[in-house]
């Protein structure tokens, strides 16, 4: 398996992003075009279906991510009181869940002295991701 880093570290799901997507989304527009050439009830029923089903594609990949931010929030809590014994809690709210998210790429050499420092709580994820040395790879992302 190939090492994990910043650069290939996004997971792409090509059916979610190559074909369901775009496809769902091509149907709105359609769909609505379709209204104006041929208004009838049908056709109405057609555009809202078309958009019910570009929400739940959306929808439920964002449930599934919002879950997993969940879970990873919860890991990033655990591997800091095992490493420090002290719990995260009093600390994780100065930095954004984007911020915490990103720093679960941070091996556990690295994860505490991040934590503390007062630096990276002005960084971007990308930032915080790019200046990780010791990259802890997250293959299970949705």
């Amino acid at each position: 398996m190939e090492k994990q880093s910043f650069i290939n570290h996004v997971r792409m799901h090509p059916v979610y992003h190559y074909f369901a997507v775009p496809l769902s989304l091509a149907l709105v527009p359609a769909a609505i075009v379709n209204i104006f050439f041929r208004f009838d009830l049908t056709s109405i029923l057609l555009a809202i279906s078309a958009v019910l089903l570009h929400l739940s594609i959306f929808l439920s990949r964002d449930y599934a991510k919002k879950n997993q931010d969940r879970i990873i929030r919860v890991e990033l809590r655990l591997r800091y009181y095992l490493l420090t014994n002290k719990r995260l809690d009093e600390i994780e709210n100065h930095f954004s869940t984007a911020q915490l998210l990103a720093l679960r790429f941070c091996s556990d050499e690295e994860l505490v002295e991040m934590i503390r420092n007062p630096a990276t709580k002005s960084k971007t994820p990308a930032q915080i991701k790019q200046s990780i040395i010791q990259w802890h790879a997250d293959w299970m992302r949705v």
